[in-house]
């Protein structure tokens, strides 16, 4: 009789307990990026990225890394669009390089989602760069796309890196 007590008991705090409900959660975030045909995965261009595209022969890299605004808000960093973003990463990005000279900003929609975007120059090692910065704001997240050349291949990779810049959608 004692032990059909006890297992009633441990029944009803087993069904109390597996009666709690549930809600669906998302791991980890899905985007997509058109990238060129001529470039291919990479792994080692950059640790945080979570993307990475390139052509070595071409000169040509991108890569893409995301922030959730969550995780910002959460490290005490709170920007109000696509801009502040870029502004608070240009304030410090390559700072110091030799010969470092950027656009002035632009700002447009694409995929339903604000971008910003600037142009950064700068040399090392005797060899001169160009880079496409673009931010573009999700309602989640920020993700910063970086396209990259030697000086040289700009004008051979400029339209490709607008359209890779544009193309986002999460």
């Amino acid at each position: 009789m004692r032990s059909l007590l006890l297992f009633s008991i441990a029944i009803l705090i087993s069904t109390a307990v597996s009666s709690q409900g549930f809600s669906g959660k998302q791991g980890g975030h899905c985007y997509t990026l058109d990238i060129p045909d001529y470039m291919v995965k990479t792994y080692g261009l950059n640790d945080n990225a979570t993307l990475q595209y390139q052509n070595t022969s071409k000169e040509a890299y991108t890569i893409v890394i995301v922030d959730t605004k969550d995780e910002l808000e959460y490290l005490g960093l709170k920007f109000v669009d696509s801009r502040d973003f870029l502004d608070g990463f240009m304030a410090d990005y390559m700072k110091d390089a030799k010969n470092r000279s950027q656009s002035s900003v632009t700002e447009f929609k694409s995929n339903n989602n604000s971008h910003s975007q600037v142009e950064l120059r700068w040399e090392k090692d005797d060899m001169k760069f160009y880079m496409l910065i673009t931010v573009v704001e999700t309602q989640t997240h920020f993700y910063k796309i970086l396209c990259w050349t030697t000086s040289e291949n700009v004008e051979k990779l400029k339209n490709d890196y607008l359209t890779i810049s544009k193309s986002l959608k999460d």
